[in-house]
Parts: C-alpha cells; sequence; structure tokens
C-alpha cells in the first residue's frame, strides 16, 4: 500500500527543508506520492519535480492559499494545479506582496514594543519568497527577544497577541475559482483549526472540492465528521501532515495522517474526469486540468 502525503512545506515558504532535501527526506520515509503545498508559491515545485525523478517518487503540484470567509481566515488548498498557468502566477505573485507589506506591519508593531528588528533582517529569513510570521519568529530568536517559535507565536505572532497583523481579506470564492480556472482541486484546508463547520455547504456552492479530513490536529471523532462531510456534499477526502519540519510548530511528522490509498484513487478519478472533459470543451478553462509532470496522473 502506497503512503500518500498531501500537504507538505519547504523553504520556498515557511518550510525548514529545501524542496530537493524534502523529496528526498519523504523517500526516507517511504512516502510513494507527495503534494508540495507551500503558501502562495509554486516556487519550490520545479526542484522537487527534478529531485523526484531521480529518486522515484511523485509530485502532485499543489499550493496552499490563504483566504477569508467573512471575517474568518481559512486556508485552501489546490492539488493537481498547471504550474504554468499565468492567472494563477499574478494572484500567487499578488499574495506574496500582500504578505510583505504584513510582515512590515508586524516589524512595526515589535518596535512599538521594544522590540527592534530589520525588515531585511527578516525577509533574508525566508529563502524563497514567500515571507511568514515564522520568519519574523526567527528573526526574534536571534535577536534574543524570545528562545522558541513557539514562544514567539505565543507570546507575539497569534491572533490577539500584541505583534499579530491579519492578513488582507481575499475572499474564499476567489480563490477556488483561480484554482479551479489553473486545472486544480481546491480543498478546504485543515477545517478542524476553524471550527466553523457552517462555511462548508456554501464553500460548495462556490466549487470547493474537496475537505482536508486528515490531519494530525484531527481527532477521531473530527475526522468522523469530515468523512461524513464529504458523503454529505459529494466532496473529495484529501490530507497529510502538514509538515514545515519546524519541531513544537505545526506538525512535524512527515507522512502522518496519510491519505488513505483509496481515497487517493477517487481524487485521480476526479482528476481524469475533469481532463476528460476539458477535452471535449477546450472552451471551459474551469475545467481545465495540467498535462505537466508535476501534475500528471500516475497509477
Amino acid at each position: 500500500m502506497r503512503l500518500i502525503d498531501l500537504h507538505t512545506h519547504t523553504t520556498a515558504s515557511d518550510g525548514v527543508l529545501s524542496p530537493q532535501q524534502l523529496v528526498r527526506f519523504a523517500k526516507d520515509c517511504n512516502i510513494s506520492v507527495l503534494a508540495v503545498t507551500d503558501h502562495d508559491t509554486l516556487e519550490g515545485l520545479p526542484a522537487a519535480v527534478a529531485e523526484a525523478s531521480q529518486v522515484g517518487l511523485q509530485v502532485v503540484a499543489g499550493v496552499e492559499i490563504t483566504a477569508h470567509v467573512g471575517d474568518l481566515e481559512i486556508h485552501i488548498l489546490g492539488h493537481f494545479i498547471d504550474p504554468d498557468d499565468n492567472q494563477l502566477a499574478a494572484f500567487l505573485a499578488s499574495s506574496r506582496n500582500d504578505r510583505i507589506e504584513r510582515a512590515h506591519r508586524m516589524i512595526a508593531k515589535l518596535w512599538a514594543l521594544g522590540l527592534p528588528l530589520d525588515a531585511d533582517e527578516v525577509l533574508s529569513m525566508a529563502l524563497g519568497s514567500s515571507v511568514g510570521r515564522p520568519h519574523v519568529a526567527q528573526a526574534m530568536i536571534r535577536r534574543g527577544y524570545v528562545t522558541s517559535m513557539k514562544e514567539a507565536f505565543d507570546r507575539y505572532l497569534t491572533t490577539g497577541k500584541p505583534g499579530y497583523v491579519e492578513r488582507s481579506r481575499i475572499p474564499a470564492t476567489g480563490v477556488i475559482r483561480t484554482i479551479k480556472e489553473a486545472g486544480g482541486v481546491p480543498s478546504l484546508a485543515h477545517p478542524g483549526q476553524y471550527g466553523h463547520d457552517e462555511i462548508i455547504p456554501s464553500l460548495v456552492q462556490h466549487g470547493l472540492m474537496g475537505l482536508e479530513v486528515y490531519h494530525l490536529e484531527h481527532d477521531t471523532e473530527s475526522l468522523f465528521r469530515y468523512e461524513r462531510a464529504c458523503l454529505r456534499y459529494g466532496l473529495l477526502a484529501v490530507g497529510g501532515s502538514d509538515y514545515h519540519g519546524t519541531p513544537g510548530l505545526r506538525s512535524d511528522g512527515l507522512g502522518r495522517s496519510a491519505v488513505p490509498e483509496a481515497k487517493f484513487e477517487q481524487l485521480l478519478a476526479a482528476v481524469s474526469a475533469s481532463r476528460t472533459t476539458a477535452s471535449g470543451c477546450k472552451g471551459e478553462e474551469g475545467s481545465r486540468i495540467p498535462r505537466d509532470q508535476a501534475g500528471q496522473v500516475n497509477r
């Protein structure tokens, strides 16, 4: 039985391993299928795909995008996207610019708290193009303001803390549409973290295709609840480790909360069906599925 992890991060966003290192580590962990889903960037995909071809592992082209439903911040995963889609590239570039502006606002708040940071120092922590709160936390550790990522987040960088700055409110409906127009399958990431399952029906009406059922922060009751939601709304079940490689902050067990192979086969069937539809309706961009190496459907 194949081990399938459809939610991971690299140094292209806020992971600690380079794309090549992540792929090699996944191979060492006996993972057969790995989705690279960095925050708001596809920068790590080419290196991951190249390394995967050398070690004999399938990489699924993915991304994780921050969005909002009203006041609620959520994350949307996109799987089997077309990395060469121009509209998606422009969308993600705008989102990354917003991340930089947010980092500057967080730095200003920390200065006001007597914790000065240099913007260039924070940006240099981001080895890729997608800067986030973990990079601010790394700069705080380097300055000696905190001793760990967890302390930085718990004291300063989570919602309601003095250094926290909210992301710009990008509507989830627009994120779902952009992913689908890039040929991808949009899923609601780690829904158990939000505590607002009532948003699921509305997202389904706007094109949501899946739920991240399998996640380390979902207990058994949550897992069963989201499996039932998938059946009720006709959604695909996805999942993965949400691997960042940062102990004590987020998931750090690559391959844990793996997707059952039967669920992955259902995802592949949906992708194949969309390709068939796309080949018969070339003008319907919303049903397009990528045909590149990272997005290929391998059984």
